[in-house]
């Protein structure tokens, strides 16, 4: 596979993520705050390693070295990543804003190059946690009922 068609099939990979994500429905919070004394997460691949040995299935990852992975256990999601848009970043460490922000919202979908009529309402709709540990960045959802 040639670079151009890696760089492609990682745009639409991404572009499929981001269209679960924001779902119409969906939600986006601030996660507990983490306070660390020192490094506990070095990257994506060793997160998802660890969620992996708690009893996660990785459904997929991408990036070399990984710089997003999704994975499940039950009806529980983990998105693990690393920002990569400095915009977004501010976005998710500031805890004022809400995660919701139609501002954000917009950025996102641009970024995406898709539009809010491209998205599917949730059938299941999904709070997800958003927490920044060492860089790393993890969005879960809760337990289903």
């Amino acid at each position: 596979m040639s670079d151009t068609q890696q760089t492609r099939c990682f745009d639409e990979a991404l572009k499929a993520v981001r269209r679960h994500l924001m779902e119409k429905g969906n939600r986006f919070e601030h996660g507990p705050d983490f306070e660390g004394n020192g490094k506990v997460l070095s990257s994506v691949r060793q997160t998802t390693h660890m969620y992996e040995g708690m009893g996660y299935t990785k459904l997929i990852e991408f990036g070399d070295p990984p710089v997003y992975a999704a994975l499940e256990r039950g009806h529980r999601e983990i998105h693990i990543f690393q920002l990569q848009d400095p915009c977004i970043q501010e976005w998710v460490e500031h805890q004022e804003g809400t995660l919701s922000d139609p501002v954000m919202r917009a950025h996102m979908l641009e970024k995406s190059g898709l539009r809010e009529n491209d998205l599917p309402v949730a059938s299941r709709p999904h709070r997800y946690h958003i927490n920044e540990v060492d860089g790393v960045f993890i969005a879960s959802t809760e337990e289903a009922d």
